[in-house]
């Protein structure tokens, strides 16, 4: 599995090209702009990629700021969030937030997700853990076999996830981040939705955050 983090927008989202080379199927997670979307369709023509996915990690506008420009770029490409994410998925688009992460309204989704899912991606298969706290919607996608997992906004480099934004709640995000490192192996990548990447192991020895929450 290959996977591209362009950073994007005003907020620096982690938007992601992810494709298994030799099915050449790949999915976009969280479409931050349209200059991140121009520059992905860009590599698709280079490394003759199909897009089957653009997924959503969760609901905030700066992950989903570019859907309906991803969408209009790949239409044969199935959108795809978690059902909380689907039921406030334009909730954020004319708050201040939304309008600083120059957020359009996105498109309902062709397909949504529940806790325990799995998404194929060529010889891929993606585990859908939800986890709430930073947002209602809140998906971590876990590859077993390449043992990597995206987990949005739920975890960072050293540090965690909001929880004091309207839907989040810190308890939540709690057990969310100890159901999702239960399921984690110490050496799995993880890949944010901000900034850099870092591993399980890395997080559970060094972010403050984490140690407390796991006690």
């Amino acid at each position: 599995m290959e996977i591209l983090a362009i950073p994007a927008g005003p907020f620096l989202v982690n938007t992601l090209l992810v494709w298994d080379k030799e099915s050449k199927c790949a999915a976009i997670v969280d479409p931050g702009d349209k200059k991140s979307i121009e520059e992905i369709e860009d590599i698709l023509s280079r490394k003759d990629l199909n897009v089957k996915y653009i997924i959503n990690t969760h609901e905030h506008p700066d992950h989903i700021a570019a859907n309906a420009w991803a969408k209009l770029k790949f239409p044969k490409a199935d959108l795809i969030m978690h059902e909380e994410a689907a039921k406030h998925l334009n909730f954020w688009v004319e708050s201040e937030i939304g309008e600083l992460a120059g957020a359009e309204y996105s498109p309902s989704p062709e397909k949504t997700l529940k806790d325990e899912d799995e998404l194929k991606l060529g010889n891929f298969n993606f585990k859908i853990i939800h986890s709430p706290g930073h947002s209602p919607g809140s998906i971590v996608l876990f590859s077993p076999k390449a043992d990597v997992a995206i987990v949005g906004d739920l975890i960072f480099k050293g540090s965690i996830g909001r929880y004091d934004l309207p839907m989040s709640n810190r308890h939540e995000l709690k057990r969310s981040v100890v159901k999702v490192l239960n399921q984690l192996n110490p050496d799995t990548l993880i890949i944010p939705g901000h900034g850099p990447r870092t591993t399980v192991k890395e997080e559970i020895n060094n972010n403050p955050f984490i140690r407390e929450f796991i006690g």
